[in-house]
């Protein structure tokens, strides 16, 4: 039962995760296309070449977490071409077993740098906050825009507890525990 909840929620995550990198991607394409035209002409709109750097950052973090789950991720080919059913079958629960503990350490790590008990302890006033802890990820901005770039690092949050419940579900699937599902991982796995 939890096994099949925790594999329904990992496709929720995976469908927004697919919708929101396709989205990005074209955002980079066409901020990038739009400048590279734009200059033809001399104009340079510095925002857009911001807006496509960071798009291009928080696409990253969406695909590394869609290639984990759809296991399209990179791997030593040679030792599965040469491994038994058995040994391969291990080696990939060992890698879901030290992704699911690296996301569960990712999440940690964003749980210290984002400190919400201390910002909820000063009562969310940034400048008491920041004075208390000497961080400063609340006030930090881009260069161009001025935008806070808290809103960039949410992608750090998200990254790691998506990858942990793709994990978590790749494990569950290796022991068996749930089947691996066909359809939103089908059109991501190509090439297996």
């Amino acid at each position: 039962m939890l096994s099949r909840s925790l594999s329904r929620l990992s496709a929720v995550i995976a469908s927004i995760e697919k919708v929101l990198l396709m989205l990005l991607v074209l955002m980079i394409f066409v901020f990038v296309l739009m400048n590279v035209v734009l200059r033809v002409f001399g104009i340079t709109i510095a925002w857009a070449d911001e807006v496509a750097v960071y798009s291009m950052i928080i696409s990253g973090f969406l695909g590394a977490s869609l290639m984990l789950r759809a296991r399209i991720d990179p791997a030593v080919l040679l030792v599965y071409e040469l491994a038994s059913a058995r040994v391969i079958r291990a080696l990939r629960t060992a890698v879901s077993l030290a992704t699911a503990v690296f996301g569960v350490s990712l999440c940690y790590f964003c749980w210290l740098w984002f400190d919400p008990l201390a910002l909820a302890a000063a009562g969310f006033d940034i400048p008491a906050f920041e004075g208390a802890t000497f961080n400063f990820t609340y006030t930090d901005t881009t260069p161009v825009m001025g935008v806070p770039l808290f809103y960039i690092y949410l992608i750090m949050p998200w990254f790691a507890l998506a990858i942990t419940i793709h994990a978590v579900t790749n494990l569950a699937e290796d022991m068996g525990f749930v089947a691996r599902p066909e359809g939103l991982l089908s059109d991501l796995q190509a090439g297996e």
